[in-house]
């Protein structure tokens, strides 16, 4: 809500319940240490892991964008204010495609009794019976909702994790407390079933073996957004020749991006490389109003990278692609799957947006 807690997902607190003092604040420097780093980091009051991703159905067409099975799985960990308060854990769980149309589920819990935790020492968090943890150096995925669907994945990162901003120390803001530590796993590997959601257009209620692609985001520390700030943008795209982007713009109440908003370019041969906001030209192609909350959302963008001679053209696979959180999170935000094209590379790729803010 990348998008994170962060802001959703990069930020979904502008700020923490317990007092920015109780905990360590994010600094450039840190030493990162993977397996370790993928696991829960308590020191600091917010927490999240997310992962995007889209799914094919054994023998389906990959060329037919309507195959494509899309989900979000996000776990957000919040730090209570008191000595042995303890920890609020939150889940969001989303699907499209395959001929069902876009569902999601929301979950809260304290973990007092184990029903909701996470692991400081190995990747392992979860909420009932929502989990995603590292077991070696494969991730497993188990979620189910009646109306979203189910998930049981094995998934193996085909890359090294890519560090953002500062070695990992992500800005959110002109102030020391207005940033993360953020990295991304953009290219992961993934095997396993998928089980349709109750819904009166599932063709299937059988589970279906399935193949693709998944993005994980993982980002921890303190305070994200300051003062005068709404919201953010967030991109997490695949791209047709084989690279990547990521880059989240956070914006004022004017609506203009703060200089701090940045991403990385993840080339096809491992290079990474920062993109800062005045290396990006971002525009909105169309527009698109919920009925369920009155928001109108950017619908499409062109994104220009001239030093890169990157051109693409960004368009969300469905319209309502909106989480209305008001049993976990308590914020309205626009998370959907999208289609990318490349000028000069044939063919389309998948990839994820996330928008909060627009409901004010």
């Amino acid at each position: 809500m990348k998008r994170f807690l962060l802001l959703l997902p990069i930020l979904i607190f502008t700020t923490t319940s317990a007092s920015a003092q109780d905990f360590k604040r994010p600094a450039p420097g840190y030493e990162w240490s993977f397996p370790r780093d993928h696991a829960n980091h308590s020191d600091y009051a917010v927490e999240w892991w997310y992962f995007t991703g889209h799914l094919l159905p054994e023998g389906a067409d990959p060329d037919d964008m309507e195959n494509w099975i899309n989900l979000e799985l996000t776990f957000f960990r919040n730090s209570l204010p008191g000595e042995g308060s303890g920890e609020l854990y939150f889940s969001h769980f989303a699907t499209s495609g395959n001929g069902q149309p876009f569902a999601y589920g929301e979950a809260i819990a304290r973990g007092i009794l184990g029903e909701a935790g996470s692991d400081d020492n190995m990747m392992k968090v979860w909420l009932d019976a929502w989990e995603a943890s590292l077991i070696d150096t494969t991730f497993v995925l188990e979620a189910y909702d009646d109306d979203v669907g189910g998930i049981r994945l094995t998934a193996t990162a085909t890359t090294t994790p890519v560090l953002h901003g500062e070695d990992g120390y992500s800005p959110k803001g002109p102030g020391d407390a207005e940033a993360s530590y953020y990295y991304s796993l953009p290219f992961i590997d993934a095997t396993g079933w998928y089980l349709p959601g109750a819904d009166e257009n599932a063709t299937s209620l059988e589970p279906i073996k399935v193949t693709g692609r998944l993005w994980m985001d993982h980002e921890f520390g303190n305070q994200q957004l300051g003062g005068g700030l709404v919201g953010w943008d967030w991109w997490g795209l695949e791209l047709p020749g084989g690279d990547a982007l990521m880059f989240y713009r956070i914006r004022r109440g004017d609506g203009e991006a703060i200089p701090q908003s940045e991403g990385t370019f993840i080339g096809r041969d491992g290079r990474r490389e920062r993109i800062h906001l005045d290396q990006i030209t971002i525009e909105p192609t169309g527009s698109w109003t919920s009925e369920a909350s009155g928001a109108t959302y950017p619908f499409g963008w062109s994104m220009t990278i001239p030093s890169k001679k990157i051109e693409l053209n960004v368009t969300p696979l469905y319209e309502d692609q909106e989480l209305r959180t008001d049993g976990s999170t308590r914020v309205t935000y626009y998370e959907g799957a999208v289609e990318v094209t490349r000028k000069g590379v044939e063919g389309s790729t998948l990839g994820f947006v996330e928008m909060v803010g627009y409901d004010r």
